[in-house]
């Protein structure tokens, strides 16, 4: 038995659910309000025998008792799973690279507590009145994690030493790197640091800013296996509840555009360090947010860091859209939104510029929709002059439209478009592909993919009912560039809860580096299983149509699930669950609806 069976077996997930939600216990199937979303009734449902959960509310969501402690807490997999196995009692082994994960954060706390201490020193007095000048006193410097990197060349080296932190750490850490001489030399001297922590709080890494203007401005901690600026939202330690109440996260560019959005009561607000938005930085706030606004600079930089983030984050929304549509789901997709200021004026300079605080929140309320923004910036984003300039413009922002559910609104959108160009609505029509993404091969969700399908996921693990998810995750391991064929899958339709991370990992990143990190081992392990498994011979083509049928089996499986659960919330005494009538009538029409998908799903398949 591996561990993550272990716990989810010696877990009782009523008395886990429990912890958080008030839980009717009188029913076979206990009960209670969402606590992933506001409502008034019961519509969230708890199956004791199957151990799981599911809203039949407006999440539309489910799972077992590891995916909802990593939702409910905003944990990763390992530390939910760590969470439950010291509750259960089960003795939980850290693997070695997360000792060493241990030793580098060790190294980067006593790093800050020395550039904390050196700041308030006489000899921090410079940087103090320069933190001052932007608004931080220091009782807000310390409350922020700023510090003071000595000029010396060797100083934060020999404290570490001292300290019982050798060579080898600090240096994995980023703290200190080797001169042409041989010796250790402080990365960041004469700097202003500044903490950058995960969303749990590790201490990752280090900024740190000239103070005397030598380049470069901002010197961050190299990449590390506990830092990938990448894969970091700063800030979101501070905003993880902030962003879960209000449903929107504001995404800054710098970390003093951040800082000053806390300090002044806006606790919605992340930063992105300085560059475009990545998938990974999406996928940190999945699940809190149901809305993005993008609040980067006015200054040319900035307006070309807020498209470049469009386009991963709009990217990010068309997939968790493929996969909502997949898997039936009525939530609704992340919206995005862009915050405009007065010329040259960056988020910091227009908070510490009304105390109020009404300008910015005037700013985020006037955020325009996505493709509104995209539009009004068009002329000065494209020769519309030219008919390259045009071509280029149709070519990259009709996609984005066609992608509007709405058909009124996606006319209003084409409407404009033809108007800015120029030119009618039918040449529109014609002169652009109606896509930009890459689609499947014609018919090849529709038709009978090949027999050898049960034999290839047969053969990867003959005797697990999730045959189909370990093919999917194997295939697109060993074959990354067939990854976009697996997307149509959603992440609630995998069973076993480490297959489910792993498809996180590949549908949230182009790349799985760093995946065992934080005592992920049964992840670490289940994908190198899956990577050295050996695949049957098979042609590309092939391949494709067989992993096309995974995702509808893996869609068939998840709508009899919800079936299943749906039909035992209406007990044969006639009495519906909630007793609420209004509820009891939704709950009916979600069963013909169901109904009506498993049928789709065999008329295509016939």
């Amino acid at each position: 038995m591996t561990l993550v069976d272990d716990v989810k077996a010696r877990s009782d997930i009523v008395q886990v659910i429990s912890q958080y939600a008030d839980l009717d216990t009188r029913s076979r199937t206990p009960k209670a309000p969402c606590p992933f979303h506001s409502e008034r009734t019961a519509s969230f449902v708890v199956f004791p025998d199957t151990g799981t959960w599911r809203c039949f509310g407006a999440c539309s969501t489910g799972g077992d008792v590891i995916s909802f402690v990593m939702r409910k807490e905003n944990l990763q997999f390992g530390e939910a799973l760590r969470q439950l196995a010291e509750q259960a009692g089960i003795e939980y082994r850290r693997s070695e690279r997360s000792g060493d994960a241990d030793l580098l954060y060790r190294a980067n706390e006593v790093a800050a507590a020395y550039f904390s201490a050196l700041l308030n020193s006489p000899e921090g007095a410079e940087m103090r009145a320069y933190l001052e000048g932007r608004g931080i006193d220091a009782d807000a410097a310390k409350r922020r994690g700023f510090g003071m990197s000595p000029s010396g060349i060797e100083t934060l080296a020999g404290h570490l030493k001292a300290r019982g932190i050798g060579a080898g750490p600090a240096k994995a850490a980023g703290l200190v790197r080797q001169g042409q001489d041989g010796g250790w030399n402080d990365m960041f001297r004469g700097r202003l640091t500044i903490e950058i922590r995960d969303r749990r709080g590790n201490l990752s890494g280090f900024g740190a800013r000239s103070m005397d203007g030598s380049d470069p401005k901002y010197l961050n901690s190299p990449r590390s296996s506990i830092f990938d600026k990448s894969g970091l939202l700063y800030g979101l330690n501070w905003a993880a509840d902030g962003i879960s109440a209000s449903g929107i996260v504001v995404v800054v560019e710098g970390y003093m555009d951040a800082i000053t959005a806390h300090e002044a009561g806006f606790d919605n607000t992340v930063a992105s360090m300085g560059t475009a938005i990545t998938a990974e930085q999406v996928g940190l706030v999945r699940g809190l947010a149901n809305e993005v606004i993008l609040a980067l600079d006015s200054d040319v930089a900035g307006q070309m860091a807020t498209r470049n983030s469009l386009e991963t984050v709009w990217g990010a929304i068309q997939s968790q859209r493929r996969t909502s549509a997949g898997a039936g789901a009525t939530s609704s997709s992340l919206a995005i939104r862009v915050a405009t200021f007065e010329s040259g004026k960056d988020p910091d300079e227009v908070i510490r510029g009304d105390p109020t605080g009404e300008a910015w929140r005037k700013s985020l309320a006037g955020a325009k929709p996505l493709l509104d923004y995209l539009l009004e910036t068009a002329a000065g984003t494209y020769d519309l002059t030219t008919p390259d300039g045009k071509a280029r413009a149709a070519g990259e922002l009709r996609p984005l439209i066609n992608t509007v559910p709405n058909q009124y609104e996606q006319e209003g959108y084409m409407t404009r478009l033809a108007g800015l160009l120029g030119v009618s609505l039918e040449q529109l029509r014609v002169s652009a592909p109606r896509t930009g993404y890459r689609r499947r091969p014609p018919g090849a969700l529709d038709r009978e993919p090949p027999d050898s399908i049960d034999a290839v996921a047969s053969a990867l693990n003959p005797d697990s009912i999730n045959a189909p998810e370990d093919y999917l995750l194997a295939v697109v391991l060993q074959k990354p560039e067939l990854r976009e064929y697996a997307m149509g899958a959603a992440e609630e339709q995998f069973r076993d809860p480490v297959n489910r991370v792993v498809f996180t990992m590949l549908k949230d990143s182009a790349t799985l580096e760093g995946a065992a990190i934080s005592g992920e081992g049964d992840v670490a392990e289940k994908i190198e299983r899956l990577r050295g498994k050996m695949l049957p011979p098979t042609d590309q083509k092939e391949m494709v149509d067989a992993i096309s049928d995974c995702v509808q089996r893996l869609h068939q499986r998840h709508i009899r699930t919800i079936k299943a659960e749906e039909n035992r919330l209406m007990p044969t005494d006639g009495k519906a669950l909630p007793d609420d009538p209004q509820q009891a009538a939704a709950l009916a029409q979600r069963l013909v609806q169901t109904n009506d998908r498993l049928q789709h799903f065999f008329a295509r398949r016939s």
